[in-house]
């Protein structure tokens, strides 16, 4: 393994050094502001799934990781540049 190779985290072996838990909470509240108040069937789902009690329950990870199209469309739509910048960390450091 060369030098440059062992100075980068791992992402697919450990999370180790990457705040995921605290990267998921602001994104999920950022996707909130913006959503707050719509009457759309898919951020009804997309939050359902996440506050289930029953069946079906995403981690907030494995929750946004299913939908980055959907929450990438919602932060162009809304020109969320910071939105975009924190789900591409997201992407790059914890998918």
């Amino acid at each position: 393994m060369s030098t440059a190779q062992t100075q980068h985290t791992d992402r697919y072996r450990s999370f180790k050094g990457i705040d995921f838990d605290g990267q998921s909470s602001r994104m999920l509240a950022r996707i909130a502001e913006h959503t707050a108040g719509l009457d759309d069937p898919f951020w009804t789902y997309f939050f359902n799934r996440r506050n289930a009690t029953q069946g079906m329950r995403c981690d907030d990870l494995l929750l946004l990781a299913s939908f980055v199209n959907q929450i990438r469309e919602l932060f162009e739509d809304r020109d969320d540049a910071l939105g975009l910048d924190w789900l591409d960390q997201l992407e790059n450091e914890c998918f």
